[in-house]
């Protein structure tokens, strides 16, 4: 039988051992709680066109949608139609005003919203947001992540070929049984190699097809770039300037147009009552007689506009992309195309008699990054009849009374 002192001794070691566990261990708890608990973001559904439609948490019909709503977990995405298209957005609860992450649906398309989390406690967190889906069909799947000054985003897709990881960027997948391609546009997507499983890194304008039998050679794009600083790495001198058209009220301000020091982008800026155009203009004096294609890509946002739609002419868009061409006679041409949020009675076309291109302008969610690729410009003028020959300039620009937009990543691609 022990003795009593030898009990107390070991009560009190043991006593000692759980106080100093708990001392040490309850602070570590703690901090690992702050550092890891999250909750969720709110996913909304913006249906723009076709067919589209919501399985919510995976049971059930499949449910038609018209209006944007909110996207219970698994649940599941389906576009039925080509002509379909969405957007999904992802919001923190507490900033509902600028999306953490954006995919734009096109054509037919079926995906499972799995999760959207971000951190809870952010002064102690060092998490991105964190969005996970399922692809398993997409005939085109923009996403464009970031958005939060203070927090980057991650976006993991499950595809049938294998898992995709993607930071902050823009990225356009297609994805069906056969084949996922993946092509970034900016960024960085994380790929597994399926031989080992090691991480695979793609950067900015390379692209790599997965299939069942692996992953295919990664290539660059196919295209060639004839504009200089579109990403705006550099200052705006001396490829582009900014100028100023068609101040209505000589007393109202001139606004500005800015590419801040911390970040690669152009914003336009204006507080004011009557018009104005403030943009950049770069030109180029391109031969373009032995071009076969002619697109027009660019990322852009819009935060604020004061002029519903693009206003009463079709002129008044809070972001524009205008290019300038001579034909094979010497005769001058422009195409157009203009980008907002604000709805309002105004129509979204600008007419023949005032755009010679008839732009019919595209309605963006509000301080979204969107995306966008032109139609092919040379096979838009020989509908017209036309042969361009000379590419002038290329102009972007925000039109209206008051605005704050921005631009990045600006590109005019060209094949031969």
């Amino acid at each position: 039988m022990k003795k009593p002192a030898t009990i107390a001794w070991i009560v009190l070691l043991l006593s000692f051992v759980a106080c100093l566990g708990l001392a040490i261990g309850t602070p570590l708890l703690v901090r690992w709680y702050l550092g890891h608990a999250t909750y969720p973001l709110q996913v909304i559904i913006q249906p723009r066109g076709g067919i589209v439609g919501i399985q919510e948490k995976g049971r059930g019909d499949v449910a038609l949608l018209s209006d944007m709503r909110e996207v219970p977990r698994q649940s599941r995405i389906v576009l039925s139609s080509a002509d379909a298209e969405a957007f999904l957005l992802f919001y923190v609860p507490m900033r509902p005003d600028t999306p953490v992450g954006t995919l734009q649906l096109y054509g037919e398309t079926d995906l499972t919203f799995l999760s959207a989390r971000t951190p809870r406690f952010t002064t102690h967190s060092e998490l991105p947001h964190q969005l996970v889906l399922q692809v398993d069909l997409s005939h085109e799947l923009r996403v464009n992540l970031g958005g939060d000054a203070d927090r980057a985003s991650d976006l993991q897709l499950q595809t049938p070929h294998g898992a995709v990881q993607l930071e902050d960027g823009s990225y356009t997948l297609a994805v069906d049984q056969d084949r996922t391609e993946i092509i970034v546009r900016q960024g960085r997507a994380r790929i597994p190699d399926p031989a080992d499983g090691a991480l695979l890194s793609l950067v900015s304008s390379q692209r790599v097809e997965l299939t069942d039998a692996g992953m295919g050679d990664i290539r660059m794009g196919g295209q060639r770039n004839i504009l200089r600083n579109g990403d705006f790495v550099q200052s705006l001198d001396p490829h582009w300037t900014a100028y100023v058209l068609a101040k209505e009220r000589p007393d109202q301000s001139d606004g500005t147009v800015l590419r801040p020091s911390d970040r690669d982008v152009v914003t336009f800026d204006r507080t004011g009552v009557g018009h104005i155009e403030l943009g950049i203009t770069q030109r180029l004096n391109q031969d373009v007689r032995g071009v076969t294609a002619l697109y027009v890509t660019a990322l852009l946002k819009v935060d604020q506009q004061s002029v519903p739609v693009c206003g009463a002419n079709g002129t008044e868009c809070p972001v524009m992309l205008r290019v300038t061409f001579l034909d094979t006679q010497g005769g001058s041409h422009e195409w157009l195309q203009g980008f907002y949020y604000l709805s309002g009675s105004y129509s979204n076309t600008c007419p023949i008699s005032i755009c010679e291109s008839q732009p019919q302008h595209i309605q963006i969610p509000q301080s979204a990054w969107f995306a966008y690729t032109s139609p092919d410009l040379i096979g838009l003028m020989r509908e017209r009849n036309l042969t361009p020959a000379t590419l002038l300039s290329v102009d972007v620009y925000a039109s209206g009374h008051t605005f704050t937009s921005e631009v990045d990543d600006v590109a005019l691609l060209v094949e031969e």
